[in-house]
């Protein structure tokens, strides 16, 4: 199906490329973009998405918590791996695409070696989550990541109580760093 699906891509982009609106009609012409952005869509989707259904019909992993994103390689070896990572009771888990099977396990993370999560600037343009362990880093590159932070605590079991921060009179009054 993708052979398929990257054959039309090349071929109506090329048709598009190389033909005069004109010869074949504008309406026809334009009319032939939408089609080439549905194309892409499904592309992408055949290709890349891994969905929770297709989790859980590759394990027998109860989770409570999952999203899609991509992980970063260690040490910027190739492009990003997408995939959907979950949250079980004790491990994290990233599954992806996989030519002959649905979907593949490739991390699989104690929550117990986990020293904590930071959200940012996991590549010179993307924000995500990165995950701390002792010795190493597992980032993940995430849209809207800063949203998901109160859900993914909850899901990792860390619930830690908000701190009320008072500031006296002396701090209030101080000037901002945007004033000077």
């Amino acid at each position: 199906m993708q052979i398929l699906i990257k054959f039309l891509l090349l071929a109506l982009t090329a048709f598009l490329v190389f033909i005069n609106p004109a010869y074949i009609g504008r309406v026809l012409y334009y009319g032939l973009f939408p089609v080439l952005f549905v194309l892409v869509w499904v592309f992408y989707r055949i290709a890349y998405y891994v969905s929770e259904k297709e989790v859980r019909k590759a394990s027998d992993e109860e989770f409570s918590y999952s999203l899609f994103c991509a992980m970063v390689p260690p040490l910027g070896e190739g492009d990003l791996i997408r995939g959907r990572l979950i949250v079980t009771s004790t491990q994290l888990i990233f599954f992806r695409k996989d030519g002959s099977n649905p979907v593949k396990e490739v991390v699989r993370i104690p929550i117990a070696e986990l020293t904590g999560f930071s959200l940012g600037r996991v590549l010179s343009v993307r924000n995500g989550i990165t995950f701390q362990q002792k010795e190493q880093e597992i980032k993940f590159v995430l849209s809207r990541a800063h949203k998901k932070k109160e859900a993914l605590s909850a899901a990792l079991g860390w619930k830690r109580p908000h701190e009320v921060v008072n500031v006296g009179e002396d701090a209030s009054s101080a000037p901002s760093f945007k004033d000077l």
